[in-house]
This record gives structure tokens, C-alpha cells and sequence, in this order.
């Protein structure tokens, strides 16, 4: 419960746990990350009670690696059906 924010993780991180994440109460930031897929196939809702900035449910930017090429590629928001926003 509560807000998930992943940020500053770099690519040889095994992010298999975020696997097993549902739902959200609040909102998903994703920033300044190496690593190039975001494990998050079982997440279902952001229900956005408390939002990033006042503003975002779902905040993704920066992320990219420390040689300059890309970085996160690929979102593994295959179950994500919707997003309550107060």
C-alpha cells in the first residue's frame, strides 16, 4: 500500500520481486534507472489516491544508461487495466 517509487537502480539489480506487486494506492514513479525492463506484469490498478507532483499516477523519466545508450526499453505493464485518479 502506499506509493512505489523505483529510481537509481542500476542494471545487474534482479528486480524479480516487483513481480509479485498488484496494486498501488498512490502513484509509480520510475526515474533515473539503468536497467532496461520493468518487471511490473502483475500490476493491475494505480489507484492514484496520492499523486507524484500533484499531478501523475504513473511518472516515468530519465532512464537511461551511464554510456548514453538506452536504458529501460521495455514496460512490463501487461496487466495494467486502469488507473483511479481521485
Amino acid at each position: 500500500m502506499g506509493n512505489l517509487e523505483i529510481t537509481s537502480i542500476d542494471r545487474s539489480r534482479d528486480l524479480s520481486f516487483l513481480r509479485s506487486i498488484r496494486e498501488v494506492t498512490g502513484y509509480v514513479l520510475v526515474a533515473l534507472n539503468q536497467f532496461d525492463y520493468l518487471p511490473l506484469e502483475n500490476l493491475r490498478i494505480i489507484r492514484g489516491t496520492k499523486m507524484y507532483e500533484d499531478r501523475y499516477a504513473l511518472a516515468i523519466f530519465l532512464n537511461y544508461r551511464r554510456d548514453g545508450n538506452f536504458g529501460l526499453r521495455q514496460l512490463g505493464l501487461k496487466n495494467l487495466t486502469g488507473m483511479c485518479l481521485r
